[in-house]
């Protein structure tokens, strides 16, 4: 036989060998992965298939769907067309087996209920964990395209849930830890359609290996028509909006267990009463003109704007809002000046950590630890 001859002959056993191992393993993976689902504390799950890809070194899984078990919701928590999973080649010839994750259309569903029952905020499960069970690979790369988030309170309606649409993006450098002298060092940059026609963006950075949380986030959202949360304003300040645009600006920084930073929302052109509008509840009325009479009190006319600086702190298990610097900021936009609007790039990692040896509790306690009487007893 010629050796040409034998090289085919040899691919070919290779190629036969291959295909067997594949239809195989696909069904004994498949098993594997929906018994973990169904395993999982207050949820359950399926998925529909899945596609070994041993060339590329991978797999791929399709209709995944994951429901929070008795809460009656009419959605799912977790749904995706495809999650696909595969070995990072430009890693792996630097001497790294990781792994690149790609989810196609992914879907969440967050619903706060009346009840812990009939909620479905995803708390009674380590998803991280499940998702490296499922997976049994290290990721430095996951993608998401074309996602959805939704999120729906007590008395707000399926239809009329907070909707990001279009969520674009990526995290990247997850497990290159050891090698960075950086404080945090894995970025995340996400793209999002909010509502119809708001622009929003997601970006920062986060040690995935911090024993407490430890990350630095931007967030943007702009172009929302406040008529289009009507039922979100009726529910909560029984009001409703005429007109307006409503824009948001947020920065969070976590180390060592605590956090800081700010929210900064912004309305513009606002007009939520109108004598125009028929209402046939008197009261519901009158509040609506006391609202709108607010919203005009603390307006900054040259701008036409109402605006306030949130600052956000504390701990990570108890978070805080000064209602206090809330309201005097409030003031202070709609008689001295307007906010800019953008974020300031005024938090981060570094500004916690100096926070904290600025706080006197948190000095006192280092010195607590350091008193050599108490070493000594």
């Amino acid at each position: 036989m010629r050796r040409r001859n034998k090289w085919l002959l040899a691919l070919a056993i290779v190629a036969v060998v291959l295909v067997g191992i594949r239809l195989a393993l696909e069904p004994v993976l498949l098993d594997y992965a929906n018994d973990k689902l169904d395993a999982l504390p207050s949820y359950g799950g399926h998925i529909d298939d899945l596609d070994l890809a041993l060339l590329r070194g991978g797999y791929d899984l399709k209709g995944v769907e994951i429901v929070k078990t008795g809460a009656g919701q009419p959605v799912p928590f977790i749904k995706a067309d495809r999650i696909e999973a595969t070995v990072e080649w430009h890693s792996l010839l630097r001497g790294k087996l990781v792994a690149e994750g790609d989810l196609y259309r992914p879907q969440v569903n967050l619903v706060k209920a009346e009840s812990e029952q009939k909620s479905q905020l995803g708390k009674e499960v380590n998803w991280v964990e499940q998702f490296k069970e499922l997976f049994p690979f290290r990721f430095n790369t996951v993608r998401v395209h074309d996602g959805t988030l939704t999120f729906r309170a007590p008395g707000i309606q399926t239809q009329d849930a907070l909707v990001a649409r279009h969520i674009d993006g990526t995290l990247s450098n997850l497990t290159n830890v050891a090698d960075s002298t950086k404080e945090t060092f894995a970025r995340f940059g996400f793209t999002a359609e909010v509502l119809h026609g708001g622009k929003a963006k997601l970006d920062g950075t986060i040690d995935p290996l911090a024993v407490k949380p430890t990350f630095d986030l931007n967030l943007g959202v702009k172009n929302v028509e406040l008529p289009q949360v009507n039922p979100w304003l009726t529910r909560f300040i029984k009001a409703d909006a005429e007109q307006g645009e409503f824009e948001l600006y947020m920065e969070i920084a976590a180390a060592d267990g605590k956090f800081k930073g700010y929210a900064k929302p912004v309305m513009r052109d606002v007009n939520i009463y109108s004598s125009k509008e028929p209402e046939k509840n008197p009261l519901k009325r009158l509040w609506e003109g006391l609202v709108d009479v607010a919203a005009n009190i603390v307006e900054n006319h040259q701008e036409d704007q109402v605006a306030a600086r949130i600052p956000l702190s504390g701990t990570i298990e108890k978070p805080n809002a000064d209602l206090f610097a809330t309201i005097g900021s409030v003031l202070h936009n709609g008689f001295v000046s307007a906010f800019a609007r953008s974020i300031e790039g005024s938090i981060s990692v570094r500004s916690v950590r100096e926070s904290r040896k600025d706080d006197p509790k948190e000095i006192d306690g280092e010195n607590k630890k350091d008193d050599p009487k108490k070493r000594k007893g």
